[in-house]
């Protein structure tokens, strides 16, 4: 296989899996909730049997293998054979953060063969009372069968397992073949050939799927086959049975057979990688062992409909296309110059509502539900509010509203310190939310909506809320420091309330990263409201989508450059008179107060900014509550500009933060504020 359909492999896999995870985890905390619900434990069943399935059809053993022994467990709940009590529970959880651990590693590139699971499986082992795997008929051994199954591949063994809990016996026929040499071959692949027919066929050794080369014919003198059915012996050797090969000796084998095989971990991954396949399996099937490259999700699910509607553009885009080359021949004929202006109009118009529903549309595509980041948080709750011995309950609200596909994974961190600052700051302990009158089981909501054009996200608890007398002491804050402004110092980097450090809070380092991830990642807002006593709101402001940035544009020595809306305060008209020079630099009277002047001409080594009409040009930004004036030679519009990335070696001084296009093709360079800012300091 080459390594473009094996990366195609992995990235199916993968994908595939994330599903397969995202729905298995909700599953098992539906089901601590309600242990009686049967639908849920068949559920769980059929998830860790397509779990087990892919991964050893691309050759992770280790995951396979963890993943068939949590099936067993669920066989047994099935089953009425086994009870669903805490212990069982917290093993299940524990394999599901194992699998989903090694899923990690193998999207990393690292694969799964440097996790330990024995001390796991063997618990699991323990659990179920099926040593090896699953409960089969013992099967008498014959002379000559394999001692093991060691030098199966992992997809191999878990063909074999699977032919046993249908039901299926497994056999070794061995036999040798006589006559000339290059009949060998020939002789051997009938018996395969006719097996194949009314049994299932594992494997062969030599390989028998592919003739050789005329050399390699002597390799055939001795035949070994592994396969399963539920034929009768007598009924088996009516297909092996044929002319010029000796006497055929016919194994019954049991699943102590392929117990080494399974132990073998990372060894039956290594021979998974050489065997030769069987049956139509691949060599990706038995599973490389080298380690793959790290995978980057790049594919999202889109409903057709989206794609019908932008066919549908796509149709009128080819009509604008024809009406344009039906003018080009009306200009060719000489037709009146009113005429043509009018169509041209009529034409232009057309284009303009087709790309601006093209654009639309596309940002549709790039879309999912918030849902899959929602998903992961009831887990991260379960397990902490237990950490912290505290009662816990965690509503969601809004998992359908769609964000950008690209917000997804940027939202994680954020939103799970916000969650853990809940939990450990903001939710009292049980006894300590009944003497104050509340529940005492916890609340923390997550919700999300759309808002114009926003994503409006909110986390909220019903816990302590904010101290503010305990912020202004830490913080050693003036006695005339607002709320508001107290407010802002929980997103400082190091500061705390903690007078401890602990292994969830203390360090200063949660809020911090929400504050630098969604104003400075993400282009977005973060809002607190605090009721003391009563608990926190956190809001969440983010744009649709980050690849399209409502901008200003502004001219400066020649050029043109953008700089974001969020970014500005406001724009004045500068009077020369109204600058001061410092020691530090210029600095700008503006009303009651005085702020630091930067020269984007100057910065940038272009033409000194001019004075246009008397004045000059001046766009106020704020960073860290300081506020700047950018001075400019123009303020030329607002629009809405496509970013794309701009390569390291033409912003070695990192003062832009992207690139755009113009309508009529001219580059604007989109300028980043908060590194523009911090020079002159």
């Amino acid at each position: 296989m080459s390594e473009i359909e094996e990366h195609r492999l992995l990235r199916a896999f993968l994908e595939e899996t994330e599903e397969l995870l995202e729905k298995l985890n909700h599953c098992l905390l539906e089901l601590e909730k309600d242990n009686a619900n049967l639908e849920l434990v068949h559920e769980i069943f059929r998830l860790t049997h397509s779990l087990k399935s892919e991964s050893a059809l691309i050759g992770f053993a280790n995951l396979s293998e963890l993943a068939h022994r949590l099936e067993d467990v669920f066989e047994r709940l099935r089953s009425g054979a086994l009870l669903l009590g805490r212990e069982p529970l917290d093993l299940i959880l524990g394999a599901s953060d194992l699998i989903q651990e090694m899923v990690a590693r193998i999207a990393r590139g690292e694969g799964d063969a440097g996790v330990e699971i024995h001390t796991l499986v063997a618990e699991l082992t323990r659990l179920t009372g099926i040593p090896g795997g699953k409960a089969a008929p013992p099967a008498r051994r014959e002379p000559g069968a394999a001692a093991d199954g060691s030098q199966l591949s992992s997809a191999q063994i878990l063909r074999a397992r699977e032919a046993l809990e249908r039901g299926e016996q497994l056999y070794s026929l061995r036999f040798r073949t006589v006559g000339e040499p290059l009949m060998r071959f020939p002789r051997a692949y009938m018996v395969f050939s006719n097996l194949e027919k009314v049994a299932n066929v594992l494997k062969a050794t030599p390989e028998l799927s592919t003739p050789p080369p005329e050399e390699g014919a002597e390799g055939f003198a001795e035949v070994s086959i592994l396969f399963s059915s539920e034929l009768s012996e007598a009924q088996l050797e009516k297909a092996f049975r044929i002319e010029d090969i000796a006497e055929g000796e016919l194994a019954r084998l049991g699943p102590e057979y392929l117990a080494r095989g399974a132990a073998a971990g990372e060894a039956g991954r290594a021979e998974a990688s050489e065997a030769p396949a069987a049956e139509g399996e691949t060599a990706a099937a038995a599973g490389p062992a080298a380690p793959r490259g790290a995978y980057e999700r790049t594919s999202v699910r889109v409903d057709t409909t989206k794609l019908d509607d932008l066919w549908q553009l796509v149709g009128e885009l080819v009509t604008c296309k024809a009406r344009f080359g039906k003018l080009t021949g009306s200009l060719s004929s000489g037709s009146p110059a009113a005429e043509l202006r009018q169509d041209v109009e009529k034409i232009t118009d057309s284009l303009e509502r087709v790309t601006g529903q093209m654009q639309q549309a596309v940002m549709e595509t790039r879309m999912v539900p918030i849902a899959v980041l929602f998903n992961k948080f009831p887990r991260l709750v379960r397990d902490l509010s237990r950490k912290l011995g505290k009662e816990v309950e965690l509503e969601l609200a809004g998992g359908e509203t769609e964000i950008d596909r690209s917000l997804v994974e940027a939202l994680s961190d954020p939103l799970t310190h916000l969650i853990r600052n809940s939990l450990d700051h903001g939710i009292e302990t049980v006894e300590e939310r009944i003497s104050r009158g509340k529940p005492a089981t916890g609340r923390v909501s997550i919700s999300a909506q759309q808002r114009g054009g926003k994503i409006v996200i909110e986390v909220a608890d019903d816990g302590r809320g904010l101290d503010l007398d305990k912020i202004r002491r830490v913080a050693q804050a003036a006695p005339e420091t607002t709320d508001a402004e107290l407010i802002n110092f929980i997103f400082q980097p190091g500061f705390s309330t903690r007078e401890s450090v602990t292994e969830l809070s203390g360090r200063g380092v949660g809020m911090d990263v929400v504050a630098t991830r969604i104003k400075e990642n993400l282009r977005g807002e973060v809002l607190v409201s605090s009721l003391p006593g009563r608990g926190l709101t956190i809001t969440i402001l983010l744009p649709l989508t980050l690849t399209i940035l409502h901008s200003l544009l502004v001219a400066s020595g020649g050029q043109y450059y953008a700089i974001p809306i969020r970014d500005i305060d406001e724009t004045v008209h500068v009077e020369p008179t109204a600058l001061r020079p410092t020691r530090a630099g210029e600095q700008l009277a503006l009303g009651a107060e005085e702020i630091p002047v930067i020269h984007l001409a100057l910065l940038l080594a272009a033409a000194p900014v001019t004075a246009a009409a008397g004045y000059l040009q001046g766009v106020v930004t704020r960073r860290k509550g300081q506020r700047y004036c950018l001075l400019v030679d123009e303020l030329v519009e607002e629009l809405d500009l496509v970013i794309k990335p701009l390569v390291e070696m033409l912003n070695r001084s990192r003062l832009f933060s992207g690139v755009s296009v113009l309508g009529d093709g001219r580059i604007v360079f989109i300028l980043d504020m908060a590194r523009i800012v911090e020079l002159p300091e």
